[in-house]
């Protein structure tokens, strides 16, 4: 996963850059495809703020975490992109309902006529 770094009223620190992405690839192999995202590190007031943005062919995931530690607060990201990340696999993996597939919709018609088809020899 290709990441772009952002510091807002932060210097840029090498450490946490690294811990970032080291985090970020344990969590990529949840998706599906291959996707690109945004890290930002800010901090405002007394509090470290890191807002991920992860990009993919399937689906566009944000996290936000404040905390008074960034590294804590890059761990709280990754949670909760990780919940979205697994979410989002489970929905892609059992996306398929008979009801919508073209077999599906094939099996109902033809219940549908074979009901209709021995109701009409009943009646006549």
């Amino acid at each position: 996963m290709k990441l772009n770094y952002t510091f807002k009223h932060l210097d840029h620190s090498d450490a946490l850059v690294t811990y970032t992405e080291e985090k970020m690839e344990e969590i990529g192999k949840f998706l599906l495809k291959e996707g690109y995202g945004n890290v930002y590190f800010s901090k405002i007031k007394n509090e470290f703020c890191v807002e991920v943005t992860v990009n993919t062919r399937e689906k566009y995931f944000k996290a936000t975490s404040y905390n008074m530690d960034a590294y804590t607060a890059v761990d709280l990201v990754v949670e909760k992109l990780e919940k979205q990340f697994l979410k989002t696999r489970k929905i892609m993996q059992h996306h398929k309902k008979p009801e919508l597939s073209r077999e599906g919709k094939m099996d109902q018609l033809n219940s549908r006529l074979e009901f209709e088809a021995k109701t009409a020899k009943k009646a006549g």
